[in-house]
C-alpha cells in the first residue's frame, strides 16, 4: 500500500471569521495556515485565494502572495483550485498559467466542452489535474477523458463529500457512497478524499484502511469532533496523522507524493 499523501486545504469561498474565528481569510493567513499544517504532516496543498478582503479570487497575484509566502517555509506540493467564486474558464485558468503549479483542481461541473478544455490546457502545462468528483456521474464522465488520453493515467481522483450544515447521513450510508465512487473509478487511478460532515473521522479511517489518501482543513469542516471549532487546519492533519499511525500505514513525505502523483513542476 502506498504511503499515506495527507493534502491540506485551508479556506474556501463561503464561510468567514463568522463561522470559525480561526478561517483564513487573507492571502497572508491561509499561507499560515498551510505552512503549520505542513509542520504537522500535510504534504499538498489545496488553494484557494483571497483578497485583502477575504474575498474569493482568481486574481493570480493573490495566488502568488500565498505561494511564494508558503515556498519560503516549506517545500509542500502546491495545488491550485479551479472552483470557487463564478468567473469564466480563463479567469479560473490564469493563475495556473502564470504560475504553473504542481497539480490543479480539475472541477467537472460546467459544459463537456469547458471541461474538456481545462484538462487540455493542465495535460499540455504540465500541470497534474485532481478530478473532483461530487458523485458517481462526475467519475463516468472523467473516464472518458481518460479514456481518449485527455487526462494521464494514472488519473488522480478527489471524491467530495457533504460539507458540516448538510442533511444529516448515516456512516453506513457514507460508506456504501464511497464503495460504490470506487467501483466506478477508472482502473489503475489514484484516490483521495475529503469532508463527510459529521462522519468525516469514520470515513478518514475507511479511506486509510482502503488504500487511499485524505484531504483535511478548514475548507472541508469547521469542527474538529462534535461541537469542537477546529483552531486550524493543522488539527485535523494531526489527526490525520495519529490516526494513520494507529492503522498501520506510512505517511507519505513531500518526495513520496511528488513520485507518487507524478508532478513535474516544483
Amino acid at each position: 500500500m502506498d504511503p499515506l499523501v495527507i493534502t491540506v486545504a485551508s479556506t474556501n469561498v463561503n464561510w468567514t471569521k463568522k463561522d470559525n474565528p480561526s478561517m483564513p481569510e487573507t492571502p497572508e493567513e491561509i499561507a499560515e495556515d498551510i505552512i503549520k499544517a505542513s509542520d504537522e504532516g500535510a504534504v499538498v496543498a489545496h488553494i484557494h485565494a483571497r483578497d485583502e478582503k477575504g474575498n474569493p479570487t482568481f486574481d493570480p497575484k493573490y495566488y502568488r502572495r500565498i505561494v511564494e509566502r508558503v515556498r519560503k517555509h516549506c517545500d509542500i506540493v502546491v495545488q491550485i483550485s479551479t472552483g470557487g467564486p463564478p468567473a469564466s474558464v480563463e479567469e479560473k485558468l490564469a493563475p495556473i498559467r502564470e504560475l504553473l503549479p504542481a497539480m490543479a483542481s480539475l472541477n467537472i461541473r460546467g459544459t463537456p466542452e469547458e471541461i474538456e478544455y481545462t484538462a487540455t490546457t493542465m495535460r499540455d502545462l504540465g500541470v497534474v489535474p485532481i478530478i473532483e468528483a461530487f458523485n458517481r456521474e462526475m467519475i463516468e464522465t472523467a473516464n472518458t477523458l481518460i479514456e481518449r488520453g485527455v487526462v494521464k493515467q494514472p488519473a488522480h481522483f478527489e471524491l467530495v463529500f457533504d460539507l458540516v450544515g448538510s442533511p444529516h447521513r448515516a456512516v453506513f450510508e457514507d460508506f456504501d457512497e464511497l464503495l460504490q465512487r470506487l467501483k466506478a473509478l477508472f482502473p489503475g487511478s489514484i484516490w483521495s478524499r475529503n469532508r463527510g460532515a459529521h462522519n468525516q473521522f469514520a470515513l478518514d479511517a475507511m479511506t486509510i484502511t482502503l488504500g487511499g489518501h485524505v484531504r483535511v482543513g478548514l475548507e472541508d469542516n469547521l469542527f474538529l469532533t462534535g461541537s469542537r471549532i477546529a483552531k486550524g487546519s493543522s488539527e485535523f492533519v494531526k489527526r490525520v496523522v495519529r490516526l494513520s499511525a494507529e492503522l498501520n500505514r506510512e505517511v507519505a513525505t513531500v518526495q513520496d507524493a511528488k513520485k507518487l502523483l507524478k508532478v513535474i513542476h516544483q
